[in-house]
């Protein structure tokens, strides 16, 4: 998202004051939540015009770009999604495909912003109005005070007519009432309690100090606080999904706290927020969520005492409570965390998302391959739209990054480096949390795109309605046929190869058909999946460095009842080998010995590699080397 620039512009990452600098290098992003919020969604995005920022573009993609701008959307059902693209559409909208509440929701967020590089991660509640330009500023310089604060928060006003008691103030006191200035966590009762609360701001609470609790609403982040949470067993450095909805913020101040960080108030800048607006006072979802979760928080973190007053309490609540209240308490006793079951929560089935596709490519010393590539996608005959399209490309290590030699395409795609080559399967789902579109297609690096093959993908997909997953028909650099459909691999299948001459039993073959014919699985280095795909059978298995990342697909596919299409239309040049024979035949070796064994089990994998080395020596088929596998 493009800002307004005004002469803030210049000081945002380079003022020094009080000996506090805020670099050009700190990337912030501001990820805020959206679910049938399109009004409110709008209106934040609006304000934040007023936060100056650098002359870049504000999408990741750009790599001078220090701020990003992420709407997550909770599967809205109210054309949010289109809304917001169509208004600012370099916003990043991130679709989960389902209301996943506050702490699901803006974990997906914060796990894309860190794939972004993020340093700090504001995050605000779509149903805020951001009033001070010097918000973002103001917040860092508190954070960059001291390296062990690691949340800051303002001062959040009542937005104008959204007051507890409108009756009590003057017309000149709106848009001056305070709904947080600070505060302190009640332990005898289970809440939290916020300075200054239903007060007229008269410069009472304009301090920067630390204070016991943060809001949710709008707070910054430090990302250090995220990683020291996934240092903890079972923690995913990020809100406790338990909760769902409510005290997932208390539990993350706690947390904070017990890893040695602390949590500021700056008073010195503010914003509005419109109170309860997404759920409202006294609603079902209330009492439902806040019945429920302050038992989880006080059981987990409450003394004995208190503990005991809330059993007492609970039950009481079980017996003269609300139907909802009472609900409430009896999932907490029978386990239910997360969503919960409550009819509140219909999902629609009219998810959005900004773009149709999104290609991802991981690049592992092949940046001559990675190049031939974009140049093929960004070729006009390949049915790339790059107002419906990204691409993704990841630098999986850097002994020869791709990044100088794609130079010219990096205004166009999103670009991601690792480190250390993480291997095949994490490489690749990192760009799959890092992409937007509707649909996702895996490319290999020595992949190259032939006309049509692109839009051919998306049409066929279309005709599915979203419910295969496709590959495309592979070929070698002359053209000539390459096999890269197969079953799955079974000694029964190997038998039939070869002792009975049964061709593609066991290795891969080409169906040969013009429509899309029904396979049980394709090579990974041309997969298109939905994204609901995705989120029903999950990412790849990360238990293997690289090889068989495809076959343990095909067979969760086919656990799930996904069907797999071999599309010959959509043609791609595969430079066969060309990602792994830099990693050396040994190497190579190496890892296919231990994903097979990974796939199969040791004692299938015994018995399979048994009857393979029978077939070779006695077999009737002689299978060509391009076409083995363990």
């Amino acid at each position: 998202m493009r800002f307004r620039k005004n002469q803030k512009s210049q000081d945002l990452y380079g003022r020094i004051e009080g000996g506090i600098k805020v670099r050009i290098m700190d990337k912030v992003a501001v990820i805020t939540l959206n679910y049938n919020g399109k009004k409110d969604t709008l209106e934040l995005l609006r304000s934040l015009s007023k936060l100056p920022t650098t002359n870049y573009p504000l999408r990741p993609r750009s790599e001078a770009s220090q701020l990003l701008t992420l709407v997550v959307d909770n599967g809205s059902g109210d054309g949010s999604v289109s809304a917001i693209h169509k208004q600012f559409p370099e916003v990043d909208i991130l679709q989960t495909g389902a209301n996943l509440g506050f702490a699901g929701g803006f974990n997906k967020g914060l796990e894309y912003a860190k794939i972004w590089g993020a340093d700090y991660f504001l995050l605000i509640n779509n149903d805020c109005i951001i009033k001070d330009p010097d918000l973002v500023h103001m917040l860092l310089k508190t954070a960059k005070s001291d390296p062990k604060i690691g949340l800051v928060s303002p001062k959040i006003y009542f937005a104008p007519g959204f007051e507890f008691h409108k009756e009590r103030y003057r017309k000149d006191d709106l848009g001056k009432v305070i709904w947080y200035a600070g505060g302190k966590f009640d332990w005898d009762n289970i809440g939290s309690k916020h300075r200054g609360l239903d007060e007229v701001d008269s410069g009472q609470y304009d301090s920067a100090e630390e204070t016991e609790i943060f809001s949710g609403a709008c707070v910054l982040v430090r990302k250090e606080v995220l990683s020291s949470f996934a240092k903890a067993m079972e923690d995913k450095g990020g809100l406790d999904e338990k909760y769902f909805l409510y005290f997932e913020d208390s539990d993350f101040a706690k947390r904070a706290k017990e890893a040695g960080f602390k949590i500021y108030y700056n008073g010195k800048t503010s914003i509005y927020h419109k109170v309860s607006r997404s759920t409202g006072i006294g609603s079902k979802i209330t009492d439902y969520y806040h019945a429920r979760n302050r038992l989880i928080f006080g059981m987990k973190y409450a003394t004995p005492r208190t503990k005991f007053a809330l059993l007492r309490e609970a039950v009481k609540l079980f017996i003269f409570g609300r139907p909802i209240q009472r609900k409430g308490v009896l999932d907490f006793y029978l386990g239910v965390t997360g969503k919960g079951n409550i009819a509140s929560h219909i999902e629609s089935g009219n998810v959005e998302y900004p773009l149709k596709l999104s290609i991802g490519i991981v690049n592992y010393n092949t940046a001559d391959l990675t190049r031939k590539l974009l140049e093929s996608i960004f070729n006009k005959n390949s049915g790339f739209d790059l107002e419906k399209m990204e691409v993704i490309v990841l630098d999986n290590g850097l002994i020869d990054p791709a990044k100088k030699a794609i130079e010219k395409f990096l205004p166009k795609i999103k670009y991601l480096e690792n480190k250390e080559n993480e291997g095949f399967s994490k490489g690749y789902n990192k760009t799959i949390r890092f992409s937007l579109g509707q649909y996702y297609l895996m490319l290999n690096s020595d992949i190259e795109v032939l006309p049509g093959a692109l839009s051919e993908l998306v049409k066929t997909e279309d005709a599915f309605g979203g419910q295969a997953a496709l590959g495309g028909k592979l070929v070698f650099p002359d053209l000539s046929r390459q096999d890269s459909a197969f079953y799955l691999p079974t000694i029964t299948g190997a038998l039939k190869e070869y002792f009975l001459g049964q061709w593609g039993s066991y290795f891969m073959y080409q169906p040969e058909s013009e429509k899309p014919v029904k396979v049980e699985g394709v090579a990974m280095a041309c997969l298109l999946i939905p994204q609901k795909i995705i989120k029903k059978v999950g990412l790849l298995d990360e238990g293997t460095f690289i090889f068989f990342e495809d076959i343990e697909y095909a067979r969760r596919l086919k656990k799930f009842n996904i069907p797999t299409y071999f599309v010959s239309r959509a043609r791609f040049v595969h430079h066969h080998g060309g990602s792994t024979k830099r990693i050396g035949r040994e190497k190579a070796t190496e890892h296919l010995v231990e994903a097979a064994k990974h796939y199969h089990g040791i004692f299938y994998y015994t018995l399979l590699t048994f009857v393979l080395r029978l077939g070779q020596k006695f077999g009737r088929v002689e299978t060509p080397q391009t076409r083995w596998r363990e």
